[in-house]
């Protein structure tokens, strides 16, 4: 039950998402639909950044509802994590204001173990609260005055890319040899339990498994991206022999 718990089809999967990034985009708290679905598609409007200073363009997958044990996927299946959340509320007084910034806090530890960054869309709180510029966060007197919200995708992208390259660049002058972590798919972690991971017979498939393509490609970057598979496949041939 625990296996097919994790394994919540995505219909809408295709080939393609294998070189985005998987951002989730929900509400929180009371949100018309109306309200929600009308930044919503201007969120999903922004789905491809050329990134400053850099010849690769990013691509973005924006889900308004994903299943969080699908998220356990993450580290074996990059297209399959949630690195990025942005949620959307609305907030009228001042006094609702940190019961509403923590209900945020808490839709980020839903997937806080995976995510890169996180945003927070507010509508309808006006005053002293709202004019303190916070990063994470954008205020907006209503859902019609908020011109800005494509420009603040825009940024929320480009402050993935940068996480995501310095993820890029740790990995790739990592000197830890044979301590690379095994990594795994969700149901293959029971096989592992009590095995050393770090002997001979263990170690082939861990730089295979470390090395995954799935960090390269999303960054656009197919020549690398190819020989990650067959450096892959080849550490998988090793250990069948």
């Amino acid at each position: 039950m625990e296996a097919l718990r994790m394994s919540v089809p995505d219909y809408m999967q295709c080939a393609e998402d294998h070189q985005t990034l998987l951002v989730v985009v929900q509400a929180v708290g009371i949100v018309s639909e109306e309200n929600f679905f009308r930044i919503y598609k201007r969120i999903c409007s922004v789905s491809q950044l050329s990134v400053r200073d850099s010849q690769r363009a990013l691509f973005i997958r924006y889900r308004h509802h994903y299943p969080p044990e699908n998220n356990e996927w993450g580290d074996f299946q990059t297209h399959r994590k949630v690195v990025g959340l942005i949620t959307i509320t609305d907030c009228f007084s001042a006094k609702d204001w940190p019961q509403t910034f923590e209900k945020f806090h808490v839709q980020k530890e839903i997937y806080g173990s995976t995510l890169y960054d996180s945003r927070l869309f507010v509508f309808g709180l006006q005053g002293d609260v709202a004019e303190q510029p916070r990063p994470d966060v954008a205020f907006y007197p209503n859902y019609e005055d908020c011109d800005s919200v494509e420009k603040r995708i825009e940024d929320f992208i480009e402050s993935l890319f940068i996480v995501l390259e310095s993820k890029r660049l740790d990995r790739a002058t990592d000197k830890s040899g044979d301590k690379i972590p095994l990594l795994c798919v969700p149901f293959e972690k029971k096989d592992f339990v009590g095995l050393d991971t770090d002997s001979r017979p263990g170690t082939p498939q861990v730089p295979g498994h470390f090395l995954s393509p799935e960090l390269q490609e999303v960054r656009n970057t197919t020549q690398v991206h190819t020989l990650k598979y067959l450096h892959s496949l080849h550490s998988e041939m090793e250990q069948d022999l």
